[in-house]
């Protein structure tokens, strides 16, 4: 475990050291212990117009997309055109 002194400012703020503060974490619950100790436990805020994006199925689907991907089982197309034409083609079989 990694410890560094922090000071209590008068307003009663800390600086936390950004080596102890996880990548994308801006919200932290502050949790006071019986002995006195104040823990903080980082919490990962999703914002709400993007809370779809971490259910399971969407992430599912985004698993099976970067397989396809890695596959190679992709087709890109020059124009809208081309694309409804492939997928008339597609249908029609």
């Amino acid at each position: 475990m990694e410890t560094k002194e922090i000071l209590l400012s008068k307003r009663n703020q800390v600086t936390i050291p950004k080596d102890f503060i996880p990548t994308g974490v801006s919200l932290f619950l502050c949790e006071k212990l019986d002995d006195g100790a104040i823990v903080l436990h980082p919490r990962v805020s999703i914002p709400a117009n993007q809370k779809y994006y971490w259910t399971a199925r969407w992430q599912k689907g985004e698993k099976q997309a970067s397989e396809d991907i890695k596959k190679g089982r992709i087709r890109r197309h020059t124009s809208v055109g081309a694309l409804v034409k492939n997928l008339n083609l597609s249908t029609e079989k």
